[in-house]
């Protein structure tokens, strides 16, 4: 999995490279909303990032990557861009949110209700107990990313017809 692989290698060079400048920040450079993904704090965070987005990955690999790859880049960066504190943001969960919001837009309501209470719950818990988290870089990510893959996937039904 070259995206893990990546994530590692970035990591490992965290101890010989200032990497930390690859973090968003609201002073950092413009370039930093597209390198602030493949930057993590300590390696339990790299580790719980890399294990959900293998798991999703796995789901949704045959999934249309024609919406996925530029959806994964851009929308990640909007989010860096809209919730840039001066504190730096790193982290690789922005992409993850992305998935989440591709792959329940296309879940039944039952399903979605769930997950969404799932999720909404995890973004309360770790923003009121892990101070660290960007909470809004999460809830901005999911959201874009749910709006938009609910519009592309029925264009892709009106366009089929």
């Amino acid at each position: 999995m070259p995206v893990i692989i990546a994530l590692f290698v970035v990591w490992l060079l965290s101890f010989f490279l200032p990497v930390e400048n690859l973090a968003v920040s609201s002073t950092s450079p413009w370039w930093t909303l597209f390198t602030y993904s493949f930057v993590h704090s300590y390696f339990l965070h790299l580790l719980v990032n890399s294990f959900v987005f293998w798991t999703y990955y796995r789901v949704m690999r045959k999934s249309d990557v024609y919406y996925l790859i530029p959806s994964c880049i851009l929308i990640p960066a909007i989010s860096g861009y809209l919730s840039a504190k001066s504190v730096p943001t790193c982290g690789f969960s922005s992409v993850i949110s992305v998935m989440m919001g591709y792959y329940l837009s296309g879940c039944s309501r039952k399903i979605f209700v769930k997950a969404l209470f799932l999720i909404l719950f995890s973004y309360v818990f770790t923003g009121l107990f892990s101070k660290g988290v960007n909470t809004l870089i999460h809830v901005y990510s999911f959201s874009f990313s749910y709006i938009t893959s609910v519009i592309y996937r029925k264009l892709c039904c009106l366009l089929q017809r």
